[in-house]
């Protein structure tokens, strides 16, 4: 709206300008206001666009009423349950968190969680992450990733410092280095609520390079289309279907096609197999 305002001013001065028999070089002010490009005086001091543009007066070229950021499809306290198969195979389940709201670094973050259990008898596996991500910009700022599989347990924790383009793994026994990051670093957890925030519709294509770890990108998404998925509870859900490819793996999601986007279902490579995540109920 701002932009349309700002042209029919523009174009309601030059016309003034025409009618009056206006001429030479101008700059158009944010009231509407075609400022010669000769210095003007007023009160016996010299007014030029320069003096101009650092009063606000002026747009500066290129300039593009910023909109106002929609409000993301989650809240703090939001908490979703998953029942997890492999094949056929109950394999346990997941839970995912809007815990709370914090701060790293002194910059305002979610913290989103993810944890589950299950597997196959010998194979019993568990997992936890936590990510600490930026309201604005969304960003990773930390990011802790915890694995068992069979009794034995890794354990990562990365600082992600987006200003610098730079993280570091900061876990016990972590190389003490700092590697690049991208310019907007999102870990996975950060990713599948970033996804829900994109205004996405069925044939589209988006190329993204935000994983922190940058040897994993680009990272590819694409909506395949429309599908219905049938909740844990019994209710079938209209969802846009995802496909996510990087570093030559194949993850899939389905986010409700509605305004909270849910991650309806969610199918995952893991070492052991195929996972499929589905949410019980919203």
């Amino acid at each position: 709206m701002g932009d349309r305002m700002s042209s029919a001013m523009m174009s309601g001065a030059l016309e003034r300008r025409r009618r009056t028999g206006g001429g030479g070089g101008g700059t158009v002010s944010s009231a509407g206001l075609v400022i010669p490009d000769r210095i003007t005086r007023f009160r016996g001091r010299a007014i030029t666009p320069r003096l101009l543009l650092a009063a606000g007066l002026i747009l500066p070229a290129g300039w593009r009423a910023r909109p106002a950021a929609a409000p993301p499809p989650f809240t703090v306290g939001e908490t979703l349950e998953y029942d997890a198969r492999i094949g056929l195979v109950p394999a346990g389940s997941a839970t995912t968190s809007v815990v709370r709201m914090a701060a790293v670094r002194g910059q305002p973050v979610y913290v989103f969680s993810m944890h589950g259990a299950g597997g196959p008898p010998g194979l019993r596996s568990s997992y936890a992450m936590t990510s600490w991500t930026g309201v604005e910009p969304f960003v990773s700022r930390r990011f802790d990733r915890s694995v068992t599989l069979a009794g034995r347990t890794e354990q990562h924790e990365y600082e992600i410092v987006p200003d610098s383009l730079r993280y570091r793994e900061t876990g016990a026994g972590a190389e003490p280095r700092d590697w690049v990051a991208p310019a907007t670093p999102l870990d996975e957890l950060a990713f599948l609520y970033y996804l829900r925030t994109l205004p996405l519709a069925p044939g589209d294509a988006r190329v993204l390079r935000g994983y922190f770890r940058n040897g994993y990108n680009p990272v590819t998404v694409t909506v395949t289309g429309r599908d219905n998925v049938t909740l844990g509870n019994g209710r079938a859900v209209a969802c846009l279907a995802l496909r996510i490819t990087a570093a030559g793996t194949v993850s899939r999601v389905w986010l409700t096609d509605d305004p909270r986007r849910l991650p309806a279902q969610l199918e995952l490579p893991l070492t052991i197999g195929r996972v499929r995540l589905v949410l019980r109920g919203s």
